[in-house]
C-alpha cells in the first residue's frame, strides 16, 4: 500500500475569484490568473476534494484554525485621489494639481509636522521643515522623470497605501510590519514614506510610495497584487506574534462588499450618503418592473457557485480531519463542519435592500432573485425566514 498522500487544495477558498490573463507588478512581482475554466476543468474541480484528497497541509491546518476562530483580517486599501474639489469642480491631473495633492497628503500624514515620517532609507523626519524637503525632493525627481521620458503630465506623483488593523492591536508592531513589508516590496525600487497614525479606532500606518521606480518603471497595483500585500501584512504581523489573516471575502461567507472610506465616513457623522438613496431607487424600480422580484444578475449565480465551492471544501476538510488520530484534528474537523453550516446565507446589498423595501405584497420579493447555495454538499431549499443573517461589518477591508 502506497504511503503517498494527496493533501486537499483550497484554491476555492485562499485564493480571490479567477480572472482570465495576467497581472504584472514591478512592486509584487507576476501574478497568474489563469483562464476561464471549461464545463469539464469546472466539474472535476467540483469532485476533486471528495474523492482525490487523503490529507491537509499544516499550513492550511492552521490557517483554517485562524478561519473558523475569526482571527482579525488586516486591511490593505489604495486611497484613491479625488476627482473633484471642494467647490465640485473636476480636478485635472497635471504637474500643478499633483503637486497641490502630494503636499497636501504629506502634511496630513505628518499631521502638519506633529508626526514622524520615516523613508525608505530609514530617516526620520520631525517637523513641517522636513516634509517639506521630502515634498521638494520628490518634486525634482518627478520634473526628472518627466525630462527622461519616464512620466507624464498624467502620471501620478505617489500612490498611497493604507494598512490597517483593529484597536487592540499592538501599534509599534504595526508600523514594523509595514516597515519590513516595504523593504521586502519597494526596497531599491521605489522610493517611498511612512507614518504612523494612533489617533483613530484603528492603529494605521500610511505608506506613501513614488510612483516612477528608480528603474523608470510605473507601480501600478492591481487586486492580485493588493491580496498579495494583504498576505505579506499578516504574515510579517504573525511573525511579530499578532494574530492576523487575509483571507479573501468568500472564504469568510461575506458577500457584500466593504464600504467606501467616503461613505463610512458619512455613516459614522449620521449623514445618509447619495449612493445610499441611488441604489434604493433603483431597487425599487427593479421591483416595479419585475412584479416584486428582483432580477436576477449575472453574478448572483457566480456567488452561488462560489460559496458552494467554498463549503464543499470545507466539508472535505472536516471530514479528513475527523479521521484523524489526533483530537486535536478532530476538534479542528468539528470547528470547521460548524463554521460551514453557517455560510448559507448569499444574500447581496441590493437583495437585503429588496427585503427591506416596503411592499404591499412582501411574499413576492421572497429570495430576491437567487438560489441559495448547498449546504455542506446537499442541496436545500430555505424558506426567506430560515436565512441566518450576515454579520455586520467595519470599513471596507479588501481588500
Amino acid at each position: 500500500m502506497s504511503d503517498f498522500k494527496t493533501e486537499l487544495g483550497f484554491q476555492d477558498c485562499w485564493a480571490p475569484p479567477a480572472r482570465s490573463g495576467s497581472v504584472k507588478s514591478p512592486a509584487s512581482g507576476y501574478f497568474s490568473t489563469g483562464g476561464k475554466p471549461s464545463p469539464k476543468d469546472k466539474e472535476q474541480a467540483e469532485q476533486a476534494p471528495a474523492r482525490q484528497a487523503t490529507a491537509i497541509s499544516a499550513a492550511d491546518k492552521a490557517r483554517l484554525a485562524r478561519v473558523v476562530n475569526k482571527t482579525p483580517e488586516v486591511m490593505v486599501k489604495v486611497s484613491k485621489p479625488a476627482k473633484v474639489d471642494k467647490s465640485g469642480n473636476t480636478i485635472v491631473v497635471n504637474r500643478r494639481t499633483e503637486g497641490i495633492r502630494v503636499r497636501a497628503h504629506l502634511d496630513y500624514i505628518s499631521r502638519n509636522g506633529k508626526l514622524d515620517i520615516e523613508t525608505s532609507d530609514g530617516a526620520i523626519l520631525t517637523g513641517k521643515a522636513a516634509t517639506a524637503a521630502l515634498y521638494h525632493d520628490w518634486m525634482k525627481r518627478h520634473d526628472e522623470d518627466r525630462d527622461n521620458g519616464d512620466a507624464t503630465d498624467r502620471t501620478r506623483i505617489t500612490t498611497s497605501i493604507v494598512f490597517s488593523m483593529p484597536g487592540n492591536t499592538n501599534a509599534a508592531a504595526v508600523k514594523d510590519a509595514v516597515r519590513a513589508l516595504a523593504e521586502n516590496e519597494f526596497g531599491g525600487r521605489h522610493d517611498y514614506a511612512m507614518a504612523l497614525h494612533t489617533d483613530t479606532k484603528h492603529p494605521h500606518v500610511h505608506l506613501t510610495v513614488r510612483t516612477v521606480g528608480n528603474d523608470g518603471v510605473k507601480l501600478n497595483l492591481r487586486k492580485a497584487d493588493l491580496q498579495h500585500l494583504r498576505d505579506v501584512f499578516a504574515e510579517k504581523l504573525r511573525q511579530r506574534g499578532i494574530e492576523a489573516e487575509s483571507t479573501p471575502r468568500h472564504a469568510r461567507g461575506v458577500t457584500r462588499k466593504g464600504e467606501r472610506t467616503p461613505v463610512y465616513k458619512m455613516r459614522q457623522r449620521g449623514k445618509t450618503p447619495y449612493v445610499d438613496k441611488a441604489k434604493q431607487r433603483e431597487v425599487r424600480r427593479d421591483l416595479q418592473e419585475n412584479g416584486g422580484r428582483m432580477p436576477s444578475r449575472p453574478w448572483d449565480g457566480a456567488i452561488v457557485e462560489r460559496r458552494n465551492r467554498v463549503m464543499r471544501t470545507y466539508s472535505a476538510a472536516a471530514a479528513l480531519l475527523a479521521e484523524s488520530h489526533d483530537p486535536e484534528d478532530r476538534a479542528l474537523g468539528r470547528a470547521v463542519a460548524a463554521f460551514s453550516g453557517r455560510l448559507t446565507d448569499v444574500t447581496t446589498e441590493r437583495g437585503a435592500m429588496a427585503l427591506s423595501a416596503p411592499m404591499e405584497r412582501s411574499e413576492k420579493i421572497s429570495g430576491a432573485g437567487q438560489k441559495q447555495p448547498e449546504d455542506r454538499g446537499c442541496v436545500r431549499e430555505r424558506d426567506e425566514d430560515e436565512k441566518r443573517p450576515e454579520q455586520s461589518r467595519g470599513p471596507s477591508r479588501e481588500r
